[in-house]
């Protein structure tokens, strides 16, 4: 049923209002100008017509079916509404209104209403409390976010609703694109195991993304994520994880919070990727999203800087499961024909500090090409003699000939606007620093890991 909340053929707002400065108004303003296909009903007491749509008194009044009911009200009117939606046959609802379980007291007890009412006519719903859902498939955007995100591979869900309009911003600049894009809120009915479950069957999301203050369930939750990292990535990040921390999660959402052992063990057992921070996070997502999965932990750097160089042979040491590549007598060979004397040849690949876009093509090239290299980290300064763009698109061509993971760490700023726009366009993953790329290249080796032994056994850490 989750298909009425993602790919509705109908959508009414209830709480839809004329007046522009309303959050009704800039819900239906949402749904009505990004592209959605389906039939569209503003629902308000007294309004004829909205956004050149002809508007209702109720969902009660509408002729025809509706599947989607996104509810924009205040929180004491909502379980009519509700009603009013089972009666009509409505499927699904997202309901924005806050006012519930993360108010405590009568709020609790709110919910708890509704959600006896949703599974009452068998309805599924996301909320309350949200900022509501973005699915780039259908061209839904049933939220009150500022900004459309672009289309893309990585799916999202969050328990801020706060936090996902700053990633929306965020991604729009960065030329990052999702599949779907959810505001959990209190998550009373959909939540974190409901995503997962539909989520790892879907074909159009190559990367799982996680925003999580709180678990509902902890064995339910293992028992599908270690189905769902079975056949897609799951990244998280875990707030709350601090005394302080915990009772913020509490007050945002009315989050349930366990002992921070419990989480790692939950995601240790489940496959899932735990990440340390939000730039660790798309980090992540970024590799997964746009590369080929990694098959072993042997790397390969291409630099045209000694010192990046080692800095990345450094990290790769250090993560416990990548190891640098043990470069083939033919691979060095070949080097020794393409770049100069003052170039090593062996890894990391030095191609120096003049190196033009030809010598970058001769090492990334080589180095790919060997059969003892899982995949490339391919390093850039800017240096006077670089051609900057020439050299992205030489790096994103010989990407795509591979089935090798190709991250490039392009170091700068200034000079470097039009490469960086050449590596997103191409699928090519690109971090200000090498360590970054390193970290991304750690969690596919431990997610390829994790794919290839057998489904463990876990153990029951919650009661």
């Amino acid at each position: 049923m989750l298909e009425a909340i993602f790919a509705p053929r109908s959508v009414a707002v209830v709480g839809a209002s004329p007046s522009p400065e309303r959050l009704g108004h800039q819900v239906l303003k949402n749904i009505v100008s990004n592209g959605f296909a389906g039939d569209i009903f503003p629902i308000h007491p007294t309004a004829e017509r909205i956004l050149e749509r002809t508007a209702y008194p109720s969902v009660l009044d509408v002729p025809h079916p509706i599947d989607l009911a996104v509810i924009v009200i205040p929180s004491q009117y909502v379980l009519e509404v509700v009603e009013q939606c089972g009666l009509k046959g409505v499927r699904g609802l997202i309901v924005i209104t806050a006012g519930f379980k993360e108010v405590g007291g009568e709020g609790k007890k709110l919910e708890q209403q509704l959600l006896a009412r949703v599974k009452q006519y068998n309805m599924r719903m996301v909320g309350p409390n949200c900022l509501g859902i973005i699915d780039t498939l259908s061209c839904l955007n049933a939220s009150f976010a500022g900004l459309m995100p672009d289309a893309g591979e990585i799916a999202f869900m969050s328990q801020s609703g706060a936090l996902c309009t700053a990633i929306l911003d965020w991604s729009k600049a960065s030329g990052i694109g999702f599949s779907r894009f959810v505001s959990l809120g209190n998550k009373a009915d959909v939540d974190e195991v409901t995503l997962l479950e539909a989520w790892g069957e879907d074909p159009h999301s190559k990367v799982i993304l996680a925003y999580l203050e709180g678990i509902n369930d902890g064995l339910r939750f293992v028992e599908v994520a270690r189905k769902t990292t079975r056949k897609t990535p799951v990244v998280a990040i875990k707030s709350g994880t601090t005394s302080a921390g915990t009772r913020a999660a509490s007050s945002h959402t009315g989050s349930l919070t366990g002992s921070e052992s419990a989480y790692e063990a939950a995601f240790s057992q489940s496959g899932i990727l735990r990440a340390a921070s939000m730039e660790e996070l798309f980090d992540f997502a970024l590799a997964f999203a746009y590369q080929p999965p990694l098959q072993s932990n042997r790397v390969a750097i291409v630099t045209n800087a000694g010192g990046p160089g080692i800095i990345t042979t450094d990290a790769i040491e250090r993560t416990g499961i990548l190891k640098m590549a043990d470069l083939t007598a033919e691979t060095i060979n070949a080097l020794r024909e393409k770049l100069p004397a003052t170039a090593n040849f062996f890894n990391p690949i030095d191609v120096i500090g003049d190196a033009r876009s030809d010598r970058y093509h001769a090492a990334l090239k080589a180095a790919l090409a060997d059969p003892g290299v899982d995949a490339v980290i391919v390093l850039f300064t800017p240096q006077a003699a670089s051609d900057t763009a020439e050299t992205a698109r030489v790096i994103a061509r010989l990407a795509a000939e591979s089935n090798k993971p190709v991250l490039a760490s392009f170091m700068g700023a200034v000079s470097l606007t039009e490469a960086l726009r050449i590596l997103n366009e191409n699928r090519i993953p690109s971090y200000a620093f090498p360590e970054r790329a390193v970290g991304a290249l750690a969690a596919m080796a431990r997610y390829s890991a994790w794919q290839q032994r057998p489904a463990p056994e876990y153990t029951s850490f919650y009661r």
